[in-house]
């Protein structure tokens, strides 16, 4: 391998100059020149060669002050190639490490599973799949699902800052996720060079992706509540958490699926148990993973794993997924996945989710069944709104306090001090009760 067979690849330097830099630019490129791989070995220690340093250097400069954030695959090399884009750029921007990009990445939900495709398929075995099939393979996301979600929540980490945001990654994440945007089965001779890639961004006719020669705009949000987008986020965060050589039965169900709309991490995940033999093989599965204790939780068993933090409720009924989310307040929570440890899942979104996204409205699953709660149940009514830039409609709002003051002021008591116990406080709720009962 020689210096002179190497170069910033020309596609690069075309795309930097025409993006707009009024806005945020997600690059999404492969790492810099390494050594070849040794034949079955995925070379996570493998770095970048001298040449590489010197071509990430080089792109580093023609970034310039553009360059905004940083973030990488954990592997040696694409850690090293993003910290000499800093260092040519001149910027003092840290690398922040993502799985999504590698070790595992999105496209691999559990890596043991997912090594033995490579080496029943071989590398380019694989990649044709991921770029031209529709189902998973065995340890592995659904492409489509997993493409739209990975490029959402690099555009969420962008935090709307004008400028190139650079993600270093892996030559199967880059094609795989051009493929699946441009809806184009990329073949061999269109895999990226080193430090070749995606540029990504969104206008206001949606978001725009480019790769080479090739551009294309998504009008429509990239991830929602449909079936596919559903079950994929249960996969990703029990592959991430639990894992899926539990005999448990559980269901994951509640708020945890606005990330697909937010493109942010869950601030948790409940995982329901229906039985108590399930809850115990749960928490032994959590354990087994490394989890830890997270604090004490009035109604729950919490842990930390994976980077999560994961609520196991002490009750364990209902017996199904359907009476599971009849028992929700908010119709963004009431969408659920069932795990089963025969490997069948099933999916259940409510219909006043979907109605509940498309109109950016936080609205109430009537009559309010949790009615002891129902201040608790408008704070967090309140507080998806702020999350996810939605509104709560004001009769929603009317229909608390409507059962709130149909109440003895004994009652509405007890109803005040279970707020005090299960809220988290904020958002005018107790601010308003003073005004409204003086």
């Amino acid at each position: 391998m020689t210096e002179m067979k190497w170069q910033i690849p020309p596609s690069v330097i075309r795309r930097l100059e025409q993006v707009p830099d009024d806005r945020p630019v997600v690059a999404l490129l492969r790492h810099s020149v390494r050594d070849d791989l040794p034949d079955g070995d995925a070379g996570y220690v493998l770095p970048i060669t001298n040449v590489g340093r010197r071509l990430a250097l080089e792109l580093g400069s023609l970034l310039g002050d553009r360059l905004r954030t940083l973030h990488s695959s954990p592997l040696v090399r694409c850690i090293q190639t993003a910290q000499a884009l800093a260092e040519g750029a001149g910027a003092d921007v840290s690398v922040v490490p993502d799985r999504l990009l590698g070790d595992p990445g999105v496209f691999v939900l559990d890596g043991q599973h997912a090594w033995r495709n490579w080496q029943q398929l071989g590398h380019e075995g694989v990649m044709r799949h991921l770029v031209t099939e529709a189902s998973p393979l065995p340890g592995m996301a659904r492409p489509d699902e997993a493409a739209r979600f990975l490029v959402q929540s690099m555009l969420v980490a962008a935090d709307g800052r004008p400028g190139v945001h650079v993600f270093v990654t892996h030559d199967s994440l880059v094609t795989a996720t051009a493929a699946r945007l441009l809806a184009k089965p990329l073949g061999l001779d269109d895999w990226p060079w080193y430090l070749e890639g995606a540029f990504i961004w969104s206008a206001e006719d949606g978001v725009h992706l480019a790769y080479r020669d090739d551009e294309v705009v998504h009008p429509g949000p990239l991830c929602g509540l449909g079936t596919g987008d559903v079950l994929e986020f249960a996969r990703r965060e029990i592959a991430a958490t639990v894992g899926f050589d539990t005999d448990a039965r559980f269901f994951l169900a509640g708020g945890a699926f606005k990330s697909l709309l937010t493109g942010r991490p869950p601030r948790d995940l409940d995982l329901w148990a229906p039985s108590g033999y399930d809850r115990t093989l749960l928490i032994d599965a959590l354990r087994k993973r490394g989890a830890r204790p997270a604090g004490p939780r009035i109604f729950a068993d919490a842990f930390e794993v994976a980077g999560r933090v994961v609520e196991i409720p002490h009750k364990t009924d209902p017996d199904t997924l359907s009476e599971r989310l009849a028992r929700f307040d908010i119709g963004l929570s009431a969408v659920g996945v069932e795990y089963r440890p025969d490997g069948e899942w099933s999916v259940m979104v409510h219909p006043l989710a979907l109605e509940s996204a498309r109109l950016r409205e936080v609205r109430l699953l009537k009559p309010l069944v949790n009615w002891k709660y129902a201040l608790t149940t408008l704070e967090r009514m309140r507080r998806y709104a702020v999350e996810l830039g939605f509104s709560v409609p004001s009769e929603d709002e009317a229909e608390v306090w409507r059962v709130f003051e149909a109440q003895d002021a004994e009652l509405r008591s007890v109803l005040i001090e279970r707020y005090r116990r299960t809220g988290a406080g904020g958002f005018g709720i107790m601010e308003e009760i003073a005004c409204r009962f003086r």
